[in-house]
C-alpha cells in the first residue's frame, strides 16, 4: 500500500464528515504538504546500489538456483526419486508464476 493511497482515504474521509469547508481545506492543505514531504523524503533516500540489484534479480536467482540444484543433485544421485526433486524446485516456481511479468 503507497502513502499517497493513505492520503487519498482521509482526504476522502475529511471531505465526506467534515462540514466546516474553512476546516476541511485546512486540514487538505496539511494532507497535501505532509504528502509532498513524503514524497521529498522518498526521492532523498539513500540506497546501496549492490543490494537493489540483487532485489531486483531475485526471480532470476530462484530460478538459477533451483534449477542448478536439481541438476546436480540428478548428476549426483539418479536414482533419486523425481517427486522429490519437483517438491524442491516448485516454490520457486510458483513463486515466479504468481509474480509474473513484473513491473
Amino acid at each position: 500500500m503507497s502513502w499517497f493511497n493513505i492520503f487519498g482515504d482521509v482526504t476522502d474521509l475529511a471531505s465526506e464528515y467534515i462540514e466546516d469547508k474553512d476546516k476541511r481545506n485546512e486540514l487538505n492543505a496539511k494532507l497535501r504538504e505532509l504528502q509532498h514531504q513524503v514524497y521529498l523524503t522518498e526521492l532523498n533516500t539513500k540506497t546501496i546500489p549492490w543490494v537493489d540489484a540483487l532485489h531486483k534479480m531475485g526471480r532470476q536467482i530462484i530460478s538459477l538456483v533451483t534449477i542448478a540444484g536439481a541438476g546436480a543433485l540428478i548428476y549426483l544421485k539418479p536414482e533419486i526419486d523425481p517427486m522429490a526433486i519437483v517438491s524442491m524446485v516448485a516454490p520457486g516456481g510458483i513463486y515466479n508464476f504468481i509474480k509474473g511479468q513484473g513491473r
